[in-house]
């Protein structure tokens, strides 16, 4: 029949594959009857045994030869068939190593008992499950060792590698800096471009092992993952999508079948951008909901790596207080469009002369300047890139990690974030361009203020106060800077603290022996009327104390009798 020529080519088909590995066949075979059996007592006495099976797997990879403190070991997909029960267990080389287990279509990671992966019943899903190894390495790390992970379960499908053999080697780049305290707790910002999808791992730790912090990866300033620690924090794993069309994008899901890359870029846009309630689906895309998202998906993805202080648990004594200033004066040294020389040199040339004509300055010299200035910001962004990598370590620094594949080395990008400064410095240039010598007027009128308060302060003093400041004030020949030091060291006006200060009166009233006489007898009063309410409270708790063991009397009475 024909339904016999069907079944007879189905096993022609599959007798050598099941010929090539008899033994298997046969097991999973006999399981399978055993499990859909609805007579298993009577069919197998041996189905007990089950209980005592168990089946693992092992992946190994040897340690990487680094003078870093921290090291990425292993970080792979797997992907699972079924629902299994799974127990990881790791065995290193290296005691502080953790397993970090992150299921890759929700992004949460799976829950540990004393910093070890727990056993859990694994659901199979899309996007699989990424296992992750981290490790402290010691001063002095094993030579030639290796790492290894062993699979155990109850089931003989155990999960897959979505590659044929485990990676172990990784590109890391790593940024450091010393630590300046912020209005909004910031420890730094870093933005990151790829331009084909990345899987990337994310560490940060600071040199105060007892810090507070927070770190989050955000896109268009929204956050899409982060994780808090104390003196080190890790993002196990994140996919960084680049900008791509989404019309390729869905193309390209339906022709990659099982890349969790892909299926994550799907999932990501769908559970941060769409609405609510709305069931993210790998590979479609709707006409209708297309029109209804939010213009910020159009934008493309803008990915900032920032790291912030909690609890405000970062404290820094006085001498790392003097060096954070010393670097903030940095900062603001840097943050100036025109260097305070190149003000004082073009306000003598730009500004009026006493006849209220300006100097002809050529622009060709203004624009020299400007070169100038381009090739001194470049000296102080070399400078900078040096002071990174000779760090005092005996002064409060950070260490941020970006891990990522060794073939995806030339398709991420990590940079400072510089948006902030580069736009104040872009209003600077405007406001310049608009009004040349803008910056040495505010300078003149700045000087010309401090100068003025200088002046009305002299006058209230005495003489014999007043010259000792005179001493220190600028002559006629002083040079413009040491004129600045001395003008912004000088004193401020003084403040009227009179709205800030708490009075009973409004006049001061003079206390004479009358008035040191009414509040002793106030205070008289206010102790007497204290003890008096002291008495009554303690004598009414020791009249409770009498009724109660009055009423216990009455109660062993009650018993005796009862007894009786």
């Amino acid at each position: 029949t024909k339904e016999n020529l069907s079944a007879s080519k189905i096993l022609l088909d599959m007798w050598p594959k099941v010929d090539s590995d008899a033994a298997k066949h046969a097991a999973i075979l006999l399981r399978y009857i055993i499990d859909h059996s609805e007579r298993k007592a009577e069919l197998s006495s041996c189905q007990q045994d089950e209980w005592t099976r168990i089946t693992f797997t092992d992946y190994s990879v040897p340690l990487q030869d680094t003078a870093s403190s921290w090291v990425l070991v292993f970080r792979e997909v797997f992907l699972v068939p079924k629902e299994m029960l799974l127990v990881p267990k790791v065995y290193s080389p290296i005691p502080n190593c953790l397993l970090h287990i992150v299921n890759n279509d929700t992004g949460k990671e799976l829950g540990m008992v004393f910093n070890k992966a727990a056993t859990n019943v694994y659901q199979p899903n899309k996007l699989g499950y990424t296992f992750v190894a981290e490790a402290v390495t010691p001063e002095s790390p094993p030579v030639g060792s290796k790492w290894r992970m062993r699979l155990i379960s109850s089931s003989e499908l155990l999960p897959k590698l979505s590659r044929e053999t485990p990676l172990n080697t990784f590109s890391v780049m790593e940024f450091r800096d010393y630590y300046i305290p912020s209005d909004k707790n910031l420890i730094c910002r870093y933005l990151v471009q790829v331009t084909a999808d990345v899987l990337g791992t994310i560490q940060f730790q600071t040199s105060k092992p007892d810090v507070l912090i927070r770190l989050s990866i955000l896109d268009q300033e929204k956050e899409v993952a982060s994780n808090t620690g104390k003196g080190h924090v890790v993002v196990p794993v994140f996919y960084f999508l680049d900008n791509k069309a989404p019309n390729c994008t869905d193309d390209k899901n339906q022709n990659q079948k099982g890349s969790p890359t892909q299926d994550k870029r799907v999932k990501v846009i769908d559970t941060s951008q769409q609405r609510d309630g709305e069931d993210g689906t790998a590979g479609k895309s709707d006409p209708s909901s297309d029109q209804l998202q939010p213009p910020t998906e159009t934008m493309g993805h803008k990915y900032v790596v920032q790291a912030e202080v909690l609890y405000k648990s970062w404290d820094l004594d006085e001498s790392q207080l003097a060096f954070v200033h010393m670097l903030r004066d940095l900062e603001k040294n840097e943050m100036r469009v025109y260097k305070l020389e190149d003000l004082k040199r073009s306000s003598t040339t730009d500004m009026p002369s006493h006849d209220g004509r300006k100097s002809d300055t050529p622009k060709a010299n203004r624009k020299g300047e400007g070169d100038k200035e381009k090739g001194k910001s470049a000296a102080i962004s070399k400078s900078g890139s040096m002071q990174e990598t000779s760090l005092d370590l005996t002064k409060p620094n950070w260490t941020l990690r970006v891990v990522s594949d060794k073939s995806k080395t030339e398709s991420i990008k990590v940079m400072k974030d510089t948006e902030r400064m580069d736009q104040i410095k872009a209003i600077k240039k405007a406001w310049e361009m608009a009004e040349q010598g803008r910056c040495a007027k505010a300078l003149q009128s700045r000087l010309k203020f401090l100068k003025q308060h200088q002046a009305s302060d002299e006058t209230t003093t005495d003489d014999a106060e007043s010259r000792e400041p005179a001493a220190y004030r600028s002559s006629p020949g002083t040079s413009p800077s040491n004129q600045k030091l001395t003008d912004t060291s000088c004193s401020y006006p003084p403040m009227d603290y009179t709205p800030f200060i708490r009075r009973q009166k409004d006049f001061p009233v003079l206390m004479d022996s009358q008035i040191e006489e009414i509040q002793q007898r106030e205070r008289l009063e206010k102790i007497q009327t204290y003890r008096l309410v002291r008495d009554n409270v303690l004598e009414h708790q020791k009249q409770q104390e009498l009724n109660r063991k009055e009423l216990m009397r009455r109660q062993l009475e009650m018993y005796d009798n009862m007894k009786v």
